[in-house]
């Protein structure tokens, strides 16, 4: 039995937010000494295990936002490290909406501390009610408090149904935004590939959530990715009456084809007031990854077809008659598609034709999933719901995660100064 005075402990004191830059703190080291740190976290239905080494401090501390890890999973300072850096070793059992759970162990010099550790996705006295009424599925987290809170719709990609939307969703009503996380595809009651897409989802979505109780002002922001970012920009210039600000991760300014369960399919993805809107087509899109193979990345295809300047100027998006300023993130490794140069455009057109004022947040070394809630993983690869492939995603952990470390405070800025 050791009879020294250090003892070691892991602090669990404080209940943070999933997106909170809260370390995990260690007391009780050897000053100097070497203290090892094991993770076992369950999030989105999987068991990562992530390691890191810290030296302590003068006063025998770690501090995981304020001291570097020197080997393990994940390395630098980073209050988030434990959280996405890790492995995947197996299922998770744990509901979505629950808390990210995290078995850690400390151990230095013989000693060895235990604690369960949780990250929390809704705030203390917000709530979260599923919605389904005609033409729309979703998910409504609504703030503590009275109110008035401002509106904010969103969206995830083609992988349909809620998606990443219902993880945003607590997560900015946590920040005070009353906020509707939707499906448009993939769920009863609406189509169940991504083909034929109302516009008009978005207004449904809009005009519930302007008639809850306690949203404030006449219109609400629209949060979408990837192909929910078309939806997105598409919403805010269609729909300007009810649309006005715009945040499009891994966005495109273009329109790409529709997508079912045997890959691209030649029809558009939107309507708008029972018209079909003009789309770039994704024929002769190669085989995705195999097992063999390795994941395969779609961006060198977009890139191609942006070469057909005219069949891309048909299918742009009408980014200048949004109403609201526009907010985009971009990783600039994106494998999945150029989101970068996609993003680009939105900017030329919107300057080009005096239209909102667009902001974008691009990111080197980051990829398709380097926007979002940050302290979750961010996959560089992706095993696609709908059709089957196999797809690269692009960047690598570490810069993914840096990306939505900087940029999620700045897209709740932007939420909190241009409102709805």
């Amino acid at each position: 039995m050791r009879t020294d005075e250090h003892t070691l402990e892991i602090r669990t004191g404080r209940r943070p937010l999933v997106d909170e830059p809260v370390g995990l703190v260690m007391a009780g080291a050897r000053p100097g000494s070497a203290v090892a740190v094991r993770a076992t976290v369950e999030v989105a239905g999987v068991v990562h295990q992530a390691t890191a080494t810290f030296d302590a401090d003068e006063a025998g501390l770690v501090d995981t936002a304020r001291q570097a890890s020197l080997a393990g999973s994940y390395r630098g300072a980073d209050p988030f490290g434990l959280w996405w850096s890790g492995q995947p070793v197996g299922p998770s059992h744990l509901p979505p909406s629950a808390p990210l759970t995290a078995r850690v162990q400390a151990t230095s010099d013989g000693h060895t501390a235990e604690a369960l550790v949780e990250r929390h996705w809704l705030a203390p006295g917000a709530t979260l009610t599923p919605v389904r009424v005609p033409g729309v599925w979703g998910l409504f987290a609504r703030p503590a408090g009275e109110g008035p809170f401002p509106g904010v719709v969103c969206f995830g990609g083609s992988s349909g149904g809620l998606a990443a939307s219902a993880a945003w969703a607590p997560v900015l009503a946590s920040h005070g935004f009353a906020t509707l996380a939707i499906a448009y595809f993939g769920v009863p009651g609406l189509p169940q590939a991504l083909a034929g897409i109302e516009i008009e989802v978005v207004e449904r979505a809009a005009a519930w959530l302007l008639g809850q109780a306690g949203v404030a002002g006449d219109r609400v922001a629209v949060v979408g990715m990837s192909r929910g970012s078309e939806l997105a920009l598409l919403a805010g210039a269609l729909l300007d009456q009810l649309v006005g600000t715009v945040v499009a991760f891994a966005p495109s300014g273009v329109c790409w084809a529709g997508l079912g369960p045997g890959g691209p399919v030649d029809a558009p993805a939107w309507t708008f007031r029972g018209d079909p809107l003009p789309y770039v087509g994704l024929g002769g899109t190669p085989p995705a990854g195999s097992p063999t193979a390795g994941p395969f990345a779609l961006t060198p295809l977009f890139e191609r077809l942006l070469q057909d300047e005219g069949a891309v100027r048909v299918a742009e998006i009408p980014v200048e008659r949004a109403r609201g300023p526009i907010l985009l993130v971009s990783g600039e490794a994106d494998a999945m598609w150029p989101s970068t140069c996609l993003g680009e455009l939105v900017e030329r057109r919107a300057a080009g034709r005096s239209g909102p004022p667009v902001t974008h947040l691009r990111y080197p070394g980051a990829g398709h999933t380097g926007a979002g809630v940050p302290g979750t993983p961010a996959p560089t690869e992706v095993r696609h719901p709908v059709d089957g492939g196999w797809y690269a995603l692009g960047g690598t952990p570490a810069a993914n995660a840096a990306a939505r470390a900087d940029s999620w405070p700045r897209v709740l800025a932007f939420l909190a100064a241009t409102g709805s």
